[in-house]
């Protein structure tokens, strides 16, 4: 699993840019800005993001890029990431396209949405993320980690780059752990097995915990690293018959009472 990992910013923002920036993202309009900074008329704060965009090498003043690309590249600092969020799939490509600078009535005519409905998902989406403005979506995007370097983010950006929204996606699970929240999905008919990597052998275990006895979770078992340190993988789906047995497999079974401890065998 790869996970996007700031980089130093190219060329920090002076102080009074990066409040710009900040004040942008937190859903403030230029009059407030220009007010909370002493700035004068609202077009010094549109002065400031050009100048923003350029220390960026942005080609367009574009805000919700504007805010991802300082997020990730180190110019801003990142928001406090909260408990995640799943979006649908039409608002993670709307939050998607956002940050790309690209049109939202581009993305729409791409889903063949009429205006009205282009309108509708915008501000169904903002009120998802408890947003009031488009720059103000992308910092409750990174604050509930559906972008950004967490690993819940990758696994989401993951579903959905397998194509279409996957069938019983509205049944993937969010699974707590100590290393951060993961995104896991049931098998389907397109695909015989899924699986998680994780860090260790508690945080498989209790991966385990979780998805055992979950309809689309079963049979769930963990396969341990061929090489010392690498990840442990938790996989679920493949036909009982299709699971070798060895030192390496543990089979998981669900707990027979809840918040039992599921029993493994080698």
């Amino acid at each position: 699993m790869s996970v996007r990992v700031p980089a130093p910013a190219e060329a920090p923002l002076p102080h009074l840019e990066r409040r710009v920036l900040e004040l942008v993202a937190e859903g403030h309009d230029d009059q407030e800005v220009a007010a909370r900074l002493g700035l004068g008329a609202p077009a010094h704060v549109r002065y400031r993001l050009a100048r923003i965009a350029r220390r960026l090498r942005l080609q367009a003043v574009v805000r919700p890029q504007l805010v991802d690309h300082a997020y990730t590249h180190g110019a801003l600092a990142a928001p406090a990431v909260l408990q995640p969020l799943l979006l649908e799939a039409r608002a993670y490509g709307l939050v998607r396209t956002l940050v790309a600078g690209r049109p939202v009535n581009g993305y729409a005519r791409l889903l063949g949405l009429k205006p009205h409905q282009a309108r509708h998902l915008l501000n169904t989406t903002r009120a998802r993320l408890d947003a009031t403005s488009r720059a103000s979506m992308i910092r409750r995007a990174w604050q509930r980690q559906i972008l950004g370097p967490t690993p819940f983010a990758a696994d989401l950006a993951g579903m959905y780059d397998e194509g279409p929204q996957p069938p019983g996606a509205r049944r993937w699970v969010i699974v707590p752990l100590l290393s951060g929240y993961r995104l896991a999905g049931p098998v389907d008919d397109l695909r015989s097995t899924r699986h998680l990597d994780v860090p260790d052998q508690e945080a498989a275990d209790a991966a385990g915990r979780f998805l055992s006895g979950r309809p689309g979770f079963a049979p769930l078992w963990i396969t341990q690293p061929s090489i010392p340190g690498d990840p442990v993988r938790v996989c679920w789906g493949r036909p009982c018959s299709a699971v070798r047995t060895g030192p390496g497999v543990a089979r998981v079974h669900p707990p027979r009472q809840a918040g039992l401890r599921p029993t493994q065998r080698a």
